[in-house]
């Protein structure tokens, strides 16, 4: 056998060994089924959010507005509304009508000032 005969073997040999291999991968694997791309989905507008109709105007902001008001054991008190306890007390309404200012601002809420007798004065 000659060189060149050998080398023709040799390709021959190479050539059935990969149709042979395609068609074990074939056989092994079956065809991909193309993937579906899923719809995209229609966004949903969120309600928007009404004021209630039985909403008051007067009543206080989420956040709570600060009442100024006397204290039981006497004295002025600064008081967040819906609050049990009083945040400072003081001897004069000046002092701490100032107070509840400050704190109002800080927390963009308002203050309510009440009278000796418990009636509301004003809103602020």
């Amino acid at each position: 056998m000659g060189f060149f005969s050998r080398m023709k073997e040799k390709k021959e040999l190479k050539e059935a060994f990969k149709e042979d291999q395609k068609k074990d991968e074939a056989q092994a694997k079956p065809e991909p089924k193309p993937k579906e791309e899923p719809k995209p989905t229609p966004k949903k507008e969120e309600p928007k959010e009404e004021p209630k109709a039985d909403a008051k105007e007067n009543d206080a902001p989420k956040n709570g507005a600060y009442f100024v008001s006397t204290h039981p054991d006497g004295g002025w008190q600064v008081k967040k509304a819906g609050a049990q306890k009083a945040l400072k007390r003081f001897k004069t309404k000046a002092e701490a009508e100032e107070y509840a200012k400050t704190v109002a601002e800080n927390q963009g809420t308002n203050v309510v000032r009440k009278k000796k007798d418990g009636k509301i004065q004003k809103k602020h």
